[in-house]
């Protein structure tokens, strides 16, 4: 029987309908990578490579959306998605690593969609005065939005649902528009010239790698149903949802990052500005393009802004009556909404604000940093749904299959993402240890419980100490 989840007043919440979950996880994931995708993918690949790196990332992120899948129809009690995922399947310190990397890449992230919302809209002559998105005026409006969004989803999670579903209509609408103009501009002759191997860029294993982290960065909101299935009308409507996310972005993300180059040479592709889109279109001589692809950027990274909110609040409050993270975390408010939550994760966000702005952070060292933070309990996920295949008394040998590649890709992005930015992210893992301490001793319960988490911290520790020297020194940057 799955568990309920219940408010302070004993009322069952059950309101996010099919799309509802559908819009979470393509508004998670459609933010504004997709618009930069091309020249992203180019800078360091030719057109061979990225049509590797696409035929990898389809089959990993398919075989990773269906191991989440197969836990939500094996395990339907675990309604926290992928903390729930990693607790059940390695243990309380375990899972409360997977809630808080999860919600601090959540929080990165948002703190990065913030810097590019107001460096956009730079572009627009009477807002000419955020810059990059990192000057003073930038961060002013950054923590207007954040305070904007936080009175927005404190109304309820529902309605701040039905914003995000709105939202989602017109970035689908948005991108299959961008999709269409690229077809009416492909040329076949432009494409086969692009598809000669590139090797000035290196080999074409180290290209397909260094594509890795932005086709990863576009999927992140993969398990945003699974997290939110506790709220689920139908916790069938999870598995449906998620597996059409999957797909949609798959081909949304590969049509836009290909067809470029059938439209221009790949050293153009890679040279183009932010966001490249408008350098593609306007190859096609498409009037108004940059207004188009720029609004619709704004409309899509908000959407993401909402979504990533969302659920950050929601897997801090799930840790929390989990009793893996402190108590407080678990107070409703009238309107169904875990405001304290909502509160630590608006600060947290306001605080990596203040930071970028401070150390002048660019945008992609915040998402490398933010996807490092994720690649951990995805892979987890991915071990967690395995270790339930293997379980079964009879084995589906393509449950199997899809289980090892899920978990093998896993490893493989946690490769290919750069092994400095997982050494990073121990820094941040070993200082969130503090709140899973404060939940134990809520509990009255030793701090950990056995000798493998207290191996797992030591190496938090070690190599937060090991990162942060080489960072210091000038050994290892974030840039």
């Amino acid at each position: 029987m799955a568990k309920k989840l219940e408010t302070t007043s004993g009322v069952n919440i059950k309101d996010l309908s099919f799309f509802a979950l559908f819009s979470l996880i393509f508004g998670s994931m459609m933010g504004s990578g997709v618009f930069d995708i091309p020249q992203n993918v180019a800078h360091k690949a030719g057109a061979i490579a990225v049509l590797i790196s696409w035929v990898i990332t389809a089959i990993g992120m398919l075989s990773l959306g269906a191991a989440l899948v197969y836990i939500t129809r094996k395990r339907p009690d675990i309604q926290s998605g992928i903390y729930g995922y990693a607790k059940h399947g390695f243990g309380d310190y375990v899972g409360f690593n997977a809630a808080w990397g999860y919600g601090l890449n959540a929080l990165l992230g948002n703190a990065s969609y913030l810097i590019y919302i107001f460096a956009t809209l730079a572009n627009f002559s009477f807002f000419k005065g955020f810059k990059d998105g990192t000057n003073l005026s930038s961060l002013i409006g950054e923590s207007v939005l954040i305070w904007v969004v936080f009175f927005l989803i404190i109304r309820g999670i529902k309605e701040a649902s039905i914003v995000n579903i709105l939202i989602t209509c017109v970035k689908i609408l948005a991108l299959f528009t961008v999709v269409g103009l690229f077809f009416i501009g492909f040329n076949w002759a432009r494409f086969k010239a692009n598809m000669t191997p590139d090797l000035h860029l290196g080999s074409i294993l180290t290209q397909v790698k260094s594509t890795m982290l932005v086709t990863v960065w576009d999927f992140l909101g993969i398990e945003a149903a699974c997290i939110y299935a506790i709220r689920a009308k139908n916790v069938q409507d999870v598995a449906k949802a998620t597996m059409l996310g999957v797909v949609i972005v798959l081909l949304l993300d590969a049509l836009i990052s290909i067809l470029p180059f059938g439209i221009m040479a790949s050293g153009q592709i890679s040279n183009l500005a932010t966001p490249s889109t408008v350098g593609v279109l306007s190859a096609g001589s498409y009037i108004n393009s940059a207004l188009f692809v720029r609004v619709a950027v704004i409309i899509s990274v908000v959407g993401a802004l909402l979504a990533w909110m969302m659920l950050s609040v929601n897997i801090f409050y799930l840790a929390a009556i989990d009793k893996t993270m402190p108590k407080i975390l678990a107070k409703m408010n009238k309107k169904n909404v875990p405001s304290n939550a909502l509160m630590a994760s608006s600060i947290l966000l306001q605080i990596f604000i203040v930071a970028a702005f401070l150390t002048n952070s660019v945008y992609l060292a915040m998402i490398q940093l933010a996807t490092s933070l994720i690649l951990v309990p995805y892979l987890l996920a991915a071990i967690f749904a395995f270790k339930l295949v293997i379980a079964e008394r009879k084995i589906d040998i393509f449950s199997l299959l899809k289980g090892v590649v899920a978990v093998l890709y896993g490893f493989w992005l946690i490769y290919a993402g750069g092994l400095k930015y997982l050494a990073f992210s121990t820094l941040l893992y070993a200082v969130g240890t503090v709140f899973y301490i404060i939940a134990r001793k809520e509990q009255g319960k030793s701090i950990f419980a056995g000798k493998v988490e207290i191996c797992i911290f030591t190496i938090l520790v070690l190599g937060s100490v090991i990162s942060l020297y080489l960072w210091l020194s000038g050994y290892m940057s974030l840039s």
